[in-house]
């Protein structure tokens, strides 16, 4: 099972360069929804992080497959103790529920330099599927921290192949 996973953004000749020199690792290159601009490499080898960017998570909660591909989904929230035990309860609920159709992995992170910074990680067979689970009564336990002022950051990937040399 993972217990941590880090993450780094930038270029993608720079990103290329980091899967190139780390041929070991489980790099997973992603590419925003909205085209290859916006480039993130999650490291999901399990191993301490060699990004330089601190964005460094521990796996609280996983349900569904270990394979990473298909469409990503990540909101983030920052959560008082309170908000965060209630937000856990709803998560483990959720979780032991099985995952709805499309969903193959559903993950709750936390920083690990800042444990009430928290991450929704859910990865789907494709963006139809985060689509219509999005605005669907199964969403309905997450849906008050994606429109309070606890949540301030939500993001869409599909994953992309490094290019060779």
């Amino acid at each position: 099972m993972l217990h941590q996973l880090s993450a780094t953004f930038g270029s993608r000749d720079m990103l290329d360069g980091i899967i190139a020199q780390n041929p070991g690792r489980q790099l997973v290159l992603m590419a925003d929804s909205g085209g290859d601009e916006g480039l993130q490499l999650v490291d999901v080898s399990g191993q301490p992080s060699v990004f330089k960017s601190n964005l460094d998570y521990r796996v609280q909660l996983h349900q569904g497959s270990q394979q990473w591909q298909g469409f990503f989904n990540f909101n983030y929230f920052t959560l008082d103790p309170d908000a965060a035990k209630v937000f856990n309860a709803k998560a483990n609920r959720f979780a032991s529920n099985g995952l709805p159709s499309g969903m193959t992995a559903f993950y709750v992170l936390t920083k690990q330099k800042s444990a009430n910074e928290y991450v929704l990680l859910t990865i789907w067979a494709d963006s139809q599927a985060y689509s219509l689970w999005r605005h669907s009564p199964a969403f309905a336990p997450f849906d008050v921290y994606s429109t309070s002022a606890n949540h301030f950051h939500a993001a869409s990937y599909q994953q992309v192949k490094p290019e060779k040399d």
